[in-house]
C-alpha cells in the first residue's frame, strides 16, 4: 500500500487539488486544460505578488518556447472558469507590462488533505472477451431473415460471450486488462452500500467536456485553417502583425509561428497530401496570385503568372494538380471559372465555363470528383462534377440559401459548407449525394470555411463570436460533450424519466455490468456485481425499477432491480434468448425473443411468470414504446429490395399490432430505434459499409429524415432526454465505447 499526500489552496468558493490537478466549486469540478490549471496553480502560490510573464511563461512550460499569446490565452480560459471580469477583477489582476496578480477576496488557505490510500495493482490475466458493434448484431442474427437480406454489420454495444454460434462468429475481439477498484470508501458508507450490492464511485466532478475549442485569441482577424495531412499543425491567416500572412501552429492553438513576411497580403493556406508544401495565394504581384511554399515557409514559388485575380487552390489527393478559380479572360471581374494545372503550374485548363460565378474547387479524397460554388441558379449553390468537369449536379437544389466553401471529408462520406441563414454563415454537412442535412453551428455569429481533421472527427473554422475572428475547433456534431472517460466500453445509455441519471453498462470492473450517473456525467453509482454480464439496463416510467439483461449460463434473461440496484429479481427463465427489454406506460415490459422460432416482440407483467403474449409474428427485434403507450417501433427486414438487397428497416405499428408501417426506405440497415418524448420522432442508427455508423431521425410518418451525427467512426444506441432537448448515444470516436450527449435544440 502507498499513501500520497495532497495539498489544497482554498480561497472560497473554490478549491485547487494540487494532487489531483483539478479546481472544484461545491464539490463539483472547473474545466481547466492542464496548462491553464497549472498558469493557476502558480498565480495561486505566488498570491497577493505581482508574477511576471517571462516567469509564468517558465513555470508553465518549462524548456519549451512558446508566444505570450499562449500565456493570455490561458488566462482568458481561468478568468472564464472563475467568473471573473478583467475590468473589475476579483481574481486575477493584469499588471500593465508585467504580469499577473492573485488577488482572491479572501485569503488563500494550504491545507493538507488527508492521505488517499491506493492499492497497488497486482499483474492480472489478460481478459478476452468478444464484442460486436452492437447487441443489433445479435439480434438481427436470430431473426429468420430472406437469404438477399444484406449483411448489416451492427453499432455500438457489447455481446458477452453467452450468445448464439452466430452472433459468436461477429469480429472485434477485445484485449482488456482486468482493473482494480479505486479509492476506499469510509467504513459506514461501504457497509450501507455492500447491503445495497451498490458501488459508489469518487465524486470526480462533471467530466462532460465541449468539444468546442478556441485556438487563437487574439485581436486579430486569424482566418483560413489548414489542417496539416499528420494532423498535428494548422495552417492559418492573420493579419496579428499588420497585413494578412501565413502562420503555422499546433493542432492546440500553440506554438505559432509566422511563415510569411511581406507589405502584401496572404491568405487560403492549404496543405499539400505530403504535408511537405502549402499553397496559398497572394497580391504581392499586384493581383492575386498562386503561389507554393515548404511548409517551413521557405521557397516561395510564383505558380500563376496571369493579369487577373487567381485564388483559392485546392491540391488533388495525389499531389500532382491543383484547381483554383480565376477570372482570367471574362469582362466582368465577377465571373470566375475553374481552372486546373500541374502542380508546377504548367499546362493549365479550363474545366467549369460558365457566364456566371464558380468558385470553391475541392477535390474528392479517391480524386475522381470535385465540388465547386456556382451563381448561374441566381443563388450559390454546391455542385459536383468529375474532375475533368463533366457531369455537374447541382447539390443543393433544394436551398433558396447561399451555400458556400465545399469541402469533402477524408473518407469522401460528407461534405461540409457553409450556408447564409438568416444573413449569419453557419456550417452545414450532407453526405456525399447532398442528402442528410446536418446544422453544425447555431448561434448569432458567423462560421466560415470549414476545414476537416484528417480523421474526419472535427471541423476547424474561423468564427467572429467573440467580437473578431478566431480560429475555433469543434466535433462534426457541434458543441458534443463527452459523459464518460475510462479506458473500459461504456454502453446502453438510458435516461431516467426525471432527466437527472443515466443508466449504463459498462466493463469497467471486469464483467459487463449496470451504473447510473448523473446527466452531466458525474456520481457514477455501480448497481450489479454478479459473476455473468449484465447489460441493456431499460429504467421504467416512474423512475423506481431498472429492468436489464444478464447472461447465466450463457443465456441472457430479464431481471429487474430497484433503482439503488437492490432487490435484484430474475423474470424469464425461458431457455430461448430474450433481449431488450423495455417498458410499457402501464408498468408492464416489452421484450423480444426466439422462444417460438424466430425472434419476435413479447409483453409480459413486470412480475414476469406466465402471463406473456406475443406481438408479432413477421420477424422483429429491438422494439421500442412510444411514451404515451400508443405506438411501437421496431426493426425488420425491409419488404422490398433497394439496390439489389434487402435491408434492415425502422417499422411502426399500433399497440396492438395493427395498422404496422415501414417508415424507412434507403439503403443500409437500420438499428436501434428510439422515440422522442413527444412521439412524433424517432432516431436509430444506420450502419454504412461495415465501417461507419451514425444517428439519424424521422417522423414517426415517415418524413423528414434528418441527420443527428456525422462522426467517422460508430455511433449508436441513441436515447433522448425526457424534455427532448438532448440526444445521447455511444460513440468509439476517442478509441473505445463512451457515451456522449448532444443538444437538439
Amino acid at each position: 500500500m502507498s499513501a500520497h499526500e495532497k495539498y489544497l489552496y482554498e480561497f472560497e468558493p473554490f478549491v485547487l487539488d494540487a494532487g489531483n490537478g483539478i479546481l472544484l466549486t461545491g464539490g463539483s469540478t472547473v474545466r481547466l486544460t492542464p496548462r491553464a490549471f497549472q498558469t493557476l496553480l502558480v498565480l495561486v502560490k505566488h498570491a497577493s505578488e505581482v508574477v511576471d510573464k517571462d516567469q509564468l511563461m517558465a513555470e508553465v512550460w518549462p524548456d519549451v518556447f512558446v508566444e505570450e499569446g499562449n500565456l493570455s490565452r490561458n488566462i482568458h480560459e481561468i478568468r472564464k472558469a472563475l467568473g471573473d471580469d478583467t475590468d473589475n477583477p476579483r481574481y486575477i489582476e493584469t499588471i500593465p507590462k508585467r504580469g499577473y496578480r492573485f488577488i482572491a477576496p479572501t485569503k488563500v488557505s494550504l491545507v493538507k488533505a488527508a492521505p488517499t490510500v491506493t492499492a497497488a495493482i497486482e499483474p492480472g490475466p489478460t481478459i478476452i472477451e468478444k464484442h460486436t458493434f452492437a447487441r443489433i448484431s445479435e439480434s438481427a442474427a436470430e431473426i429468420d431473415l430472406p437469404a438477399n437480406v444484406a449483411p448489416a454489420r451492427p453499432v455500438v454495444d457489447v455481446t458477452p460471450v453467452m450468445l448464439s454460434t452466430s452472433a459468436q462468429r461477429k469480429r472485434h475481439i477485445y484485449l482488456v486488462t482486468a482493473v482494480v477498484a479505486a479509492a476506499l470508501i469510509a467504513v459506514a458508507t461501504a457497509v450501507f452500500v455492500f447491503s445495497k450490492r451498490v458501488r459508489v464511485y469518487p465524486h470526480t466532478g462533471s467530466r462532460a467536456k465541449s468539444t468546442l475549442v478556441r485556438l487563437t485569441n487574439n485581436n486579430a482577424q486569424d482566418t483560413s485553417a489548414s489542417w496539416s495531412p499528420d494532423g498535428r499543425r494548422i495552417a492559418f491567416a492573420s493579419n496579428r502583425d499588420g497585413k494578412p500572412e501565413i502562420y503555422l501552429m499546433d493542432a492546440d492553438g500553440s506554438n505559432v509561428s509566422r511563415l510569411t513576411n511581406n507589405l502584401t497580403d496572404d491568405d487560403f493556406p492549404r496543405w499539400s497530401p505530403d504535408g511537405r508544401r502549402i499553397l496559398f495565394h497572394t497580391n504581392r504581384d499586384g493581383n492575386w496570385e498562386i503561389y507554393v511554399m515548404d511548409a517551413d515557409g521557405s521557397n516561395q514559388t510564383r505558380l500563376t503568372v496571369n493579369t487577373a485575380d487567381d485564388r483559392g487552390a485546392s491540391w488533388s489527393p495525389d499531389g500532382k494538380h491543383i484547381a483554383f478559380a480565376s477570372n482570367r479572360a471574362n469582362t466582368n471581374p465577377y465571373n470566375f471559372d475553374i481552372f486546373v494545372m500541374d502542380a508546377d503550374g504548367s499546362n493549365v485548363s479550363k474545366i467549369v465555363d460558365d457566364p456566371e460565378y464558380d468558385a470553391d474547387p475541392s477535390w474528392s479524397p479517391n480524386g475522381q470528383k470535385m465540388l465547386f460554388v456556382t451563381g448561374r441558379n441566381g443563388n450559390f449553390d454546391i455542385y459536383e462534377m468529375d474532375a475533368d468537369g463533366a457531369n455537374q449536379v447541382n447539390l443543393t437544389a433544394d436551398s433558396k440559401r447561399p451555400d458556400i466553401w465545399p469541402v469533402w471529408s477524408p473518407d469522401g462520406n460528407n461534405i461540409a459548407f457553409v450556408r447564409n441563414t438568416e444573413g449569419k454563415e453557419q456550417l452545414f454537412v450532407m453526405d456525399a449525394s447532398g442528402g442528410s442535412l446536418m446544422r453544425v453551428t447555431n448561434n448569432s455569429a458567423n462560421n466560415s470555411v470549414p476545414a476537416w481533421s484528417p480523421d474526419g472527427s472535427k471541423l476547424i473554422f474561423p468564427t467572429n463570436r467573440d467580437g473578431n475572428w478566431e480560429i475555433y475547433m469543434m466535433s462534426v456534431e457541434g458543441e458534443l460533450s463527452r459523459l464518460t472517460d475510462d479506458p473500459a466500453d461504456d454502453l446502453a445509455p438510458d435516461w431516467s424519466p426525471d432527466g437527472n441519471r443515466i443508466a449504463f453498462s459498462s466493463n469497467r470492473a471486469g464483467k459487463q455490468h449496470i451504473y447510473t450517473m448523473a446527466a452531466d456525467g458525474t456520481a457514477v453509482l455501480q448497481l450489479t456485481n454478479s459473476s455473468a454480464d449484465d447489460t441493456e439496463p431499460a429504467w421504467s416510467p416512474d423512475g423506481k425499477r431498472i429492468a436489464f439483461l444478464r447472461s447465466l449460463d450463457g443465456n441472457p434473461d430479464i431481471f429487474v432491480m430497484d433503482a439503488d440496484g437492490s432487490n435484484q429479481t430474475r423474470l424469464t427463465t425461458d431457455a430461448a434468448i430474450d433481449l431488450n427489454p423495455k417498458w410499457l406506460a402501464d408498468g408492464r415490459l416489452m421484450f423480444t425473443s426466439n422462444r417460438e422460432g424466430q425472434r419476435d416482440i413479447y409483453v409480459m407483467d413486470a412480475a414476469g411468470g406466465s402471463n406473456v403474449r406475443r406481438l408479432t409474428t413477421i420477424g422483429a427485434v429491438q422494439a421500442t414504446w412510444s411514451r404515451d403507450g400508443k405506438k411501437v417501433a421496431f426493426i425488420s427486414p425491409g419488404v422490398e429490395k433497394i439496390g439489389g438487397a434487402t435491408w434492415l428497416q425502422v417499422f411502426v405499428m399500433d399497440a396492438d399490432g395493427s395498422k404496422m408501417k415501414m417508415v424507412t426506405t434507403t439503403a443500409n440497415s437500420k438499428f436501434e430505434p428510439c422515440w422522442s418524448p413527444d412521439g412524433a420522432d424517432i432516431s436509430f442508427t444506420v450502419e454504412k459499409l461495415g465501417s461507419m455508423g451514425n444517428v439519424f431521425q424521422i417522423g414517426s410518418d415517415g418524413n423528414g429524415l434528418k441527420r443527428l451525427t456525422a462522426g467517422p467512426t460508430f455511433d449508436g444506441h441513441p436515447t433522448y432526454a425526457p424534455d427532448g432537448s438532448k440526444l445521447a448515444f455511444v460513440s468509439n470516436r476517442d478509441g473505445n465505447p463512451e457515451i456522449y450527449v448532444m443538444s437538439l435544440r
